[in-house]
């Protein structure tokens, strides 16, 4: 059988493939509107949040509450009751896993992604470690202690933890009991439990989420660099890498894997990589999407989604709730939770077309069901 041809004329891009050419030509704007596809927010494709999760690979869910709309959205008729009652389940978990931050996802998953990815997150922690004198020695000790106060499914909350640890004199002040926990967390010891009122708790994983197949460190980076280009492209090389925390090696050799179940895109000097799709034209659609939003957090070049107000928000900014009209941010937005509804301030930083009105009112009502409550906008 004859290798793929990949050839690139005039801004087209051709993949032939067992005789079938296939023809794909994005600008920047396509890109990010093909990402809202692709990500399930135009039109949802799961009713459950593992679901949603599994096809995402993961959600970053280091503020809960924005990570539960994340991928409230993203389903068809979701409740915030339903996605605690998904983790309270163990259907999705929260857990230091790409990059040193919090992420959601799928218990068939968490033990081949950890095995990929905390030696490089561990890496990322060394400098602080050192600075705080956490030592392996340290660690190794403290997972003794937390294996012990959580066996037999005990479900316990930093607060508890905490004292235990300081009982077998390990320093917990600052923020040594945190990089302690996450330390646990990345050796597959404990994970995120349920939640005793506003406390996370956390619980042994073993006790918790049966045991799955392992993978070689090759189909591991296969499977990872699938589950992204599939739910996030198009993207580049250098968006996965950023969004794993892998190495680019690493990165470069799993999307190496898989370039034949991609389709490749040339846009704006750049090669992004798709789950191969039709680019049909789509409704105006808008979005009112939280905190730290794969939409915006997944990608390392972010400026493709500030092209409608030439990039007038700043990184940090950019990563919190936005307004997405169309692919594009297009203002910020902020709720205050009364005792009786929500109240939603939306600040437009370009103004909407009548098409995208329409929409916003939608999305109004969306957040409004799924909160399970009112919604006053100022």
């Amino acid at each position: 059988m004859p290798a793929d041809i990949w050839l690139s004329l005039a801004g087209y891009f051709f993949v032939i493939t067992n005789r079938t050419i296939n023809l794909m030509t994005m600008n920047t704007f396509d890109i990010t509107q093909q990402r809202l596809r692709q990500q399930c927010l135009i039109t949802p494709q799961h009713s459950r949040p593992g679901e949603l999760v599994s096809w995402m690979g993961a959600v970053q869910a280091q503020d809960y509450a924005a990570a539960k709309w994340a991928i409230g959205q993203r389903l068809t008729g979701a409740t915030e009751t339903a996605i605690d009652d998904a983790m309270a389940n163990w259907e999705i978990i929260r857990t230091h896993v790409l990059r040193p931050t919090w992420h959601f996802v799928s218990p068939a998953d968490i033990r081949w992604m950890l095995k990929l990815t905390a030696p490089r997150i561990k890496a990322f922690c060394a400098y602080n470690d050192n600075r705080w004198g956490i030592t392996k020695a340290i660690i190794t000790k403290s997972q003794k202690v937390l294996e012990k106060q959580l066996r037999n499914k005990q479900q316990l909350t930093r607060l508890q933890l905490g004292p235990a640890l300081q009982k077998a004199g390990i320093v917990t002040d600052e923020y040594r009991l945190g990089s302690l926990l996450a330390h646990a967390e990345l050796d597959g010891l404990i994970c995120s439990g349920p939640r005793h009122g506003k406390q996370f708790t956390y619980v042994l994983l073993e006790e918790h989420v049966p045991a799955a197949a392992s993978l070689s460190k090759a189909e591991s980076l296969a499977t990872l660099a699938q589950r992204y280009f599939d739910s996030h492209g198009p993207a580049t090389l250098q968006d996965f890498a950023w969004w794993s925390g892998l190495t680019v090696t690493d990165a470069k050799n799993g999307l190496e894997a898989i370039k034949t179940k991609l389709t490749a895109v040339e846009a704006d000097g750049k090669t992004y990589w798709m789950k191969p799709a039709n680019a049909d034209k789509d409704k105006p659609s808008l979005f009112l999407l939280p905190a730290f939003d794969e939409f915006t957090v997944a990608y390392k070049k972010r400026d493709i989604q500030q092209l409608r107000i030439d990039g007038q928000l700043a990184p940090m900014a950019s990563l919190g709730p936005v307004i997405v009209a169309d692919g594009q941010i297009t203002g910020t937005w902020k709720r205050t939770v009364n005792k009786k509804d929500i109240t939603l301030e939306l600040q437009h930083i370009y103004p909407l077309k009548k098409t995208q009105l329409t929409a916003l009112k939608k999305a109004i009502r969306q957040y409004s069901a799924f909160s399970g409550l009112p919604v006053v906008v100022k």
